[in-house]
């Protein structure tokens, strides 16, 4: 009798270790959060959680390619509204709006809102517009404000946000139009600043969330889909320099 049960006990704990972890593709911008985010999640319900990142085109591009994830962390909300019309995906809901700041290496006499109309050298880093919807809004609002044709020549674009802001941390670039959260991981440079934008001077970038409909998972994605709803990862995510979505409602 012993036996039989240390072997049922033995066959539970296999079931469990044998779990399959849930998978997450995550816009490199909230990267740093969703690492936040998943301890306390895997702290909270036992669920591992594994992390892919890139620039939202990218991901949606592997999606659509058949990579094997379970829930999708967009930056933008375009591609999850395409994902979900397509077939491939379910549940969208907006999970954090994104703020864009002016990150400037060497802040000008007349401050960082100056930069931009009083620079004739250096480079400008932004994400790729067709790839980043942090790259995107930073386009409009170059073109929106006047600046584009001072800038368009001068521009270093990197794959994703999180490039972007290694352009900058570099040396490479000047200044960058970057998400705030990425911003607050910059290491301290000595005379730096920063603007945060208007959030009028550029598209909203509102960050949606979907399920992917081929995952295999439903448990451990329901239990994360709950999770990013609950007050304490609110919290984190507006203590990464976002405001709350649609999922404050």
């Amino acid at each position: 009798m012993v036996r039989r049960l240390l072997g049922v006990c033995l066959l539970g704990w296999a079931m469990v270790s044998a779990a399959e972890p849930l998978r997450l593709a995550v816009a490199s911008n909230f990267v740093t959060t969703v690492q936040e985010l998943t301890q306390a999640f895997s702290e909270t319900t036992g669920h591992a959680v594994l992390i892919s990142s890139g620039s939202t085109g990218q991901l949606y591009a592997q999606i659509k390619q058949g990579a094997p994830h379970d829930v999708f962390l967009a930056a933008d909300l375009k591609r999850p509204q395409w994902l979900v019309d397509e077939g491939l995906a379910v549940g969208l809901e907006v999970y954090a709006i994104g703020t864009l700041q002016l990150y400037v290496r060497e802040a000008p006499e007349g401050g960082c809102e100056t930069w931009l109309s009083s620079q004739s050298e250096g480079f400008l880093a932004v994400a790729n517009p067709a790839l980043a919807p942090y790259g995107h809004a930073a386009q409009a609002f170059l073109q929106n404000q006047g600046h584009w044709s001072r800038w368009q020549e001068r521009l270093v674009m990197g794959e994703n946000i999180a490039q972007a802001s290694h352009f900058v941390a570099s040396g490479a670039a000047a200044a960058g139009l970057l998400a705030a959260a990425t911003v607050r991981l910059m290491p301290p440079v000595q005379g730096s600043c920063q603007w945060t934008l208007p959030p009028q001077s550029h598209p909203p970038i509102e960050q949606a969330v979907v399920t992917l409909k081929r995952s295999q998972n439903p448990e451990a994605v329901a239990a994360f889909r709950r999770f990013l709803r609950s007050k304490p990862a609110l919290e984190i995510i507006r203590a990464h320099g976002y405001r709350s979505g649609a999922l404050d409602a």
